[in-house]
């Protein structure tokens, strides 16, 4: 009786790359949803997309604000930053209300961030939009705090609700 070939490992591993491949290959076919997009930049599944939108609200949006809130939301409605969620600065309303009940004081980020977060010199904004310069000059905006102090607040001359005040 001959032995097994110098080469017979070889072949008996090449076996075993071809089922594990052909395996890798049919659980990846039962695996991968039906409605997954195989576009090379954007991999995503298509369903998730309306499994996100039937997920409950985190932030509450400025309507669950005007429970409490409302004489606040009617002199609100005059200012600039009408269009901004109450959540853009005073953090989820989950972290302040839950159950209609309130359990904690809705917290309020002064720091110049705050606001910079919006008003930071971008090219994107339109002209007449009000930005914050730390280097140029693009218009008066700037040239009226180009003497402030670097850790000086924004709220300590503006109004966060109306800051043209």
């Amino acid at each position: 009786m001959s032995g097994p070939s110098s080469t017979s490992h070889l072949y008996r591993l090449g076996i075993v790359l071809v089922a594990f491949f052909v395996a890798a290959v049919l659980v990846g076919w039962w695996a991968v949803p039906s409605s997954w997009n195989f576009d090379v930049d954007h991999w995503y599944r298509k369903d998730a997309l309306i499994d996100n939108a039937q997920k409950p609200m985190v932030y509450g949006g400025n309507e669950s604000c005007k429970d409490c809130h409302e004489p606040a939301m009617k002199k609100l409605a005059k200012f600039k930053h009408r269009a901004l969620s109450c959540e853009s600065c005073h953090g989820p309303v989950a972290d302040h209300v839950r159950g209609n009940k309130k359990f904690a004081a809705a917290k309020v980020d002064k720091s110049r961030w705050q606001c910079e977060n919006c008003h930071q010199e971008q090219i994107n904004r339109p002209k007449d939009f009000p930005q914050f310069s730390k280097t140029g000059d693009i218009g008066k905006f700037v040239k009226k705090h180009n003497l402030l102090e670097k850790k000086t607040l924004c709220l300590e001359c503006h109004n966060a609700h109306d800051p043209t005040n």
